[in-house]
């Protein structure tokens, strides 16, 4: 019924998915995938019977409030499913024709081989198919390539939505598609098996695609993209699971977009392409998420591919220069929080006007400029604030963060933070940074005060009813302009100027797990203690519950978005985490850094394992 059941192994996503697919979420060996998962710390820490009761019910809560509804109104239970994926599960969008001008240019499909299961799966999709037909719901058999193939129609309640978010305004109302066509289009979906591999997508011509590469078609396969090619062979190969994004692909389907009723592209279309002319982002060609395992940590890496050659303006204004960006030795060793970003502040400046001067219409720039040339002048008519600031910028930012001082959300959210800018002359960097920030702060008095001989300045705005003040402090001081929220960390900066004390960069393993993202001479390194970080979350979740508003740090308008937000959220009885300590043992820090190379730009994060773990 639904194709051969027994045949020659399944081909892999390189192999399988068309040349010209936009996106590629694939997981190649299950069995595989399932192995490094598990040795994971995460996967670890949700197995630690400490968690067993916040992680239960947790599960009760989200199956009856979400799997059961959803099975409910398919006729399906997820467990027949459960084990049948033994190859490759694949996620992927490709381009599909556009048949009318509502039609959307690409379709979802999702692959998932059974392997020696495939008579299981076989005897599951059939059961599926028969509920659905005798519950008096609409569908409509065809064959693909010789392979049958069943279209379901599916509506807000066949997936009992109403039940799952009973505050939306779901179109219930409106009647399902017809087999043959004709009426309303709600969601359809065609699924049918070909060896032991289940196929589903929103588009036949879609599997039509897929089905040719099974059968040795003549449709070329993404295995031939050069630009998958490259991210293949140097990153994707090895990964347990990835992510793999076609971006000069969209940005052409988004150029393509049809024309709107009166002939002219649509504005949206018009307005997307202007900013990918404009930031030259059209010359992109693909992203990639990809892992790596090591015998002390695992790591991970987002890449972006653009030719060095055809690098967009809006990536070369943040592109780090590689120079050393580790902690220096006044960093303390108790910061939660680190990174160092070598950029040449100025050049990048001019190179961010350039491109909004492109982007932006000109009376916008114009009034941009004029804020900057009238900044200062009433106290000194000769006085320019571009050139003070874009003269002594130098090529160094630091920042760093240090235990939070309060108990609440807000607190963990802002922990004191200190911002390092290097300068070539910090006293005149801080005199145009006092003029700066006149604007944002609305003409707001910049007041000064002496401190160890150095003259600190703070600035702060009027704070809404029931707000704490905002406000910034900062001082010249050695080669740098240190700016902070809080006052404390600045003066604890100053204070320990020139001792010497326990450092960051002193931190055991830190060293060994910077040479897993390259080093410290790629212009961009961070750090950040886990361990540290997440013991007072887990304390403010256990003792204060806190509403969805508070986690989120925004207020929800929408009374019915809030309330189903705290539906959800009261899936989490915070009051059931174990105490920090009995699951510290899975937290340790991080390290990341970023880089450019001649084929594009490179985030890598590093986790070690925890020394717990490795006993």
């Amino acid at each position: 019924m639904f194709g051969a059941c027994a045949g020659a192994a399944v081909l892999p996503p390189e192999k399988l998915l068309p040349r010209d697919a936009l996106l590629v979420v694939t997981v190649p060996d299950w069995a595989k995938a399932k192995t490094f998962w598990n040795s994971q710390p995460l996967s670890r820490l949700a197995r630690d019977p400490a968690l067993t009761p916040f992680v239960e019910k947790f599960l009760d809560k989200f199956t009856n409030g979400v799997i059961k509804p959803v099975e409910q109104g398919l006729g399906i239970k997820f467990s027949d499913y459960a084990g049948l994926a033994q190859g490759q599960v694949t996620f992927a969008v490709v381009p599909v024709t556009v048949k009318t001008k509502s039609d959307v240019p690409a379709a979802a499909v999702l692959l998932i081989d059974a392997k020696d299961h495939s008579q299981q799966l076989k005897s599951n999709l059939a059961l599926v198919l028969k509920k659905w037909a005798d519950a008096g719901k609409p569908s409509k058999s065809q064959k693909i390539r010789e392979t049958d193939f069943t279209t379901i129609f599916i509506s807000p309640d066949d997936l009992s939505l109403k039940k799952i978010f009973p505050g939306d305004n779901l179109a219930d109302d409106v009647p399902a598609a017809p087999p043959g066509g004709g009426g309303m289009k709600k969601a359809e979906l065609t699924v049918g098996q070909s060896d032991s591999l289940l196929m589903v997508s929103t588009s036949t011509e879609a599997l039509e695609k897929i089905m040719s590469r099974q059968s040795g078609g003549m449709i070329p396969p993404l295995e031939e993209s050069a630009s998958f090619q490259a991210d293949y062979a140097q990153r994707l190969r090895q990964s347990p699971f990835y992510f793999w994004l076609n971006l000069k692909g969209l940005a052409d389907l988004i150029a393509k977009a049809p024309p709107g009723a009166d002939g002219q592209p649509s504005a949206i279309s018009a307005g997307v392409n202007t900013f990918l002319d404009a930031t030259g982002v059209s010359s992109l060609r693909s992203l990639s998420l990809s892992y790596k395992q090591y015998p002390d940590g695992d790591s991970t890496q987002f890449f972006l591919s653009v030719p060095e050659d055809k690098r967009p303006p809006i990536l070369k204004i943040f592109a780090p220069e590689a120079k050393d960006a580790g902690p220096p030795a006044f960093v303390p060793a108790d910061a939660i929080k680190y990174w160092r970003w070598r950029l040449d502040m100025a050049g990048s400046w001019k190179k961010l006007e350039a491109m909004l001067n492109e982007l932006l219409p000109a009376q916008a720039m114009a009034q941009v400029n004029m804020l900057f040339a009238l900044a200062g002048k009433d106290k000194d008519e000769h006085y320019d604030l571009k050139s003070e600031l874009l003269n002594n910028l130098g090529d160094d930012i630091i920042s760093y963060s240090k235990p939070p001082a309060g108990d609440s959300l807000e607190d963990l959210k802002s922990p004191p933070t200190l911002y390092l800018l290097a300068s070539p002359n910090p006293d005149k960097l801080a005199a145009a940074f006092k003029v700066l920030l006149v604007i944002p702060f609305q003409g707001a008095a910049v007041v000064d005060r002496e401190f160890l001989g150095r003259k600190i300045y703070s600035i702060s705005s009027p704070a809404a009813p029931g707000a704490k003040p905002s406000g910034l402090n900062f001082c010249a001081s050695g080669s740098y302009l240190a700016i902070a929220g809080d006052a404390g960390i600045l003066e604890e900066y100053l204070r320990n100027s020139g001792k010497e004390g326990k450092s960051l960069r002193d931190t055991p393993g830190l060293a060994d797990a910077a040479q897993r993202v390259g080093g410290l001479e790629t212009g961009f390194f961070g750090y950040e203690n886990e361990s540290q970080t997440m013991r007072p979350l887990f304390d403010v979740l256990r003792k204060q519950n806190p509403s969805v508003p508070d986690i989120l740090g925004v207020p929800i308008p929408n009374v019915n978005l809030l309330e189903e937000l705290e539906n959800i959220r009261g899936w989490a009885d915070f009051s059931l985490l174990p105490p920090f300590d009995a699951i510290a043992k899975y937290f340790s820090f991080s390290v990341f850094s970023a880089s450019a190379t001649p084929d594009g730009f490179a985030l890598n994060v590093f986790m070690p394992t925890p020394p717990k773990l490795r006993q």
